[in-house]
């Protein structure tokens, strides 16, 4: 528990925090594990609630309802593949398809992974936040 201080605008969105009290300026004290206090630091931009994380069944079956329908299988034969990547990012990429338990839109081998799809960055992010809404059966 620290005591942080923050800054809102007139709608009461935070719009700094602080780790003390600073002259000239109207803050409000805080605790840091507050639940929005806590949010904001974690995820200032807000990227958490455009762009939420993703579980790798999410991904991978938003990618079967591409046209034409993309594979795991057939993404990492792409990858591996590809003569201009070096043995350690074709691995890299391989071990996160393969191993990683949830996606992150933000992570820069997202991007590595959207061009192995054949997916421009503006469509990645829509089969991104529509990928987001699949729910288990």
């Amino acid at each position: 528990m620290t005591p942080v201080y923050v800054r809102y605008d007139s709608a009461g969105t935070i719009l700094e925090i602080f780790t003390r009290d600073q002259p000239d300026m109207i803050l409000v004290r805080h605790d840091d594990q507050e639940p929005l206090i806590a949010k904001y630091l974690r995820d200032p931009l807000g990227l958490e609630e455009r762009f939420p994380p993703l579980k790798k069944w999410q991904l991978w079956i938003a990618a079967l309802e591409l046209e034409p329908p993309i594979a795991k299988a057939d993404i990492l034969a792409t990858i591996n593949d590809m003569p201009d990547m070096s043995f350690k990012d074709k691995e890299t990429v391989r071990i996160m398809v393969e191993d990683t338990q949830q996606y992150s839109r933000e992570d820069p081998r997202i991007d590595l992974l959207a061009v192995a799809m054949g997916i421009p960055p503006n469509q990645m992010d829509d089969l991104w936040k529509w990928a987001a809404c699949i729910e288990p059966l």
